[in-house]
């Protein structure tokens, strides 16, 4: 038996997400401070009360800092249960099988526990957090010359290639954590249980398409602060989420796939990103298409990720000059096509090598 002396999970959520958006805001804008000369005279006129702020702020920050630290490194103590003496076997009662309602409710339950697995681990929170922040803030601040040759705010370009890159490396994530069930035993004793098996596999596909829709979230957020907005609006943002979800649905299964085979949470990581990493820089995702090299742009008009891309920028450009000419929906519907193809093909595989590892 384990006793966690722990604070509450939640609360250090929380605290590390305002923690992150109050070090990432304070960022961004020391970044772009020489070049906001409202932001300049604002400070002049207000310097009292502006250090009174940043004073604040820091209080907060350092202090939920503290607290995550000490809800990290608390200790729990471990009582060793009592050895039970061999009775005579008791008859165990399993309850039948209901079919999808029983998939739905295994799936729903193991949903919850990766949940609470991910809030109980209060460092790999405050990093799958902070991953986002550092994609809008040093991204956008590390290429904003590059509006100046699209003719346009570099954040509001950026954001459809920074949320797909976060993807990517969520989707890393699902084939590690396979690899972690197998290794510590978790999944031999799932298998002991009358659990559905496709259950354990969509409890933590879903996990992760969850996971990827919050961190995108909290992308567009820091992106709305930082004036950049789609110009469709909520329909827009939702469309969006639900174009990255099924995304990393898509590409998820390839991490797992190379899990499943391999069982080794080192080679997802080297044999993923050697995949991935080379579509995403012969992409639309961080530059136009104008600006690559000619080869590159071959490449790219064929690049599952610059498909993806476009649609999802179109739905945030859509009334800009790049966009004025070109039909959104049909961007959209190309992207979840293609999209829609490659998951066949990956979540197929991960279903035929989970088949084979459980039985």
């Amino acid at each position: 038996m384990k006793l966690d002396k722990a604070p509450n999970s939640m609360l250090t959520a929380v605290l590390a997400f305002f923690t992150i958006i109050v070090l990432g805001e304070s960022v961004s804008l020391l970044m772009d401070y020489s070049n906001n000369a409202f932001l300049q005279q604002y400070v002049s006129a207000n310097a009292a009360s502006v250090v009174t702020q940043i004073g604040v702020l820091a209080a907060i920050a350092l202090g939920s800092a503290v607290f995550v630290y000490g809800r990290a490194s608390s200790s729990s103590v471990s009582v060793e249960e009592p050895r039970q003496v061999a009775t005579t076997p008791t008859e165990v009662h399993v309850e039948p099988s209901q079919g999808g309602f029983k998939l739905l409710s295994d799936t729903r339950h193991l949903f919850v526990r990766s949940l609470k697995k991910l809030l109980r681990n209060p460092i790999l929170l405050f990093f799958s957090l902070f991953q986002p922040v550092i994609f809008i803030v040093l991204f956008t601040q590390l290429f904003s010359s590059f509006g100046l040759l699209i003719g346009g705010n570099y954040t509001k370009f950026a954001v459809a290639g920074i949320v797909l890159q976060n993807g990517f490396s969520s989707a890393f994530q699902s084939g590690t954590s396979m690899v972690d069930d197998l290794r510590s035993g978790f999944l031999v004793k799932m298998l002991a249980t009358p659990v559905s098996r496709t259950a354990i596999l969509l409890g933590r596909i879903s996990t992760d398409m969850f996971r990827m829709v919050v961190q995108s979230s909290i992308i567009f957020f820091l992106a709305f602060l930082l004036g950049a907005y789609p110009d469709t609006g909520i329909p827009g943002y939702l469309l969006m989420l639900a174009t990255i979800a099924f995304f990393g649905l898509a590409w998820s299964g390839i991490s797992l796939s190379i899990g499943l085979k391999t069982k080794s949470a080192e080679t997802v990581f080297g044999i993923a990103g050697t995949l991935t990493f080379p579509l995403l820089f012969m992409s639309t995702a961080l530059v136009p298409a104008g600006l690559l090299p000619s080869w590159m742009q071959s490449v790219s008009k064929f690049n599952p990720i610059s498909i993806t891309v476009d649609a999802i920028r179109g739905l945030f450009l859509s009334n800009s000059p790049q966009f004025a000419t070109t039909n959104v929906a049909a961007l959209v519907l190309t992207a979840f096509g293609v999209i829609g193809a490659i998951g066949v093909v990956t979540i197929g595989t991960t279903l035929y090598l989970f088949k084979k590892v459980v039985s």
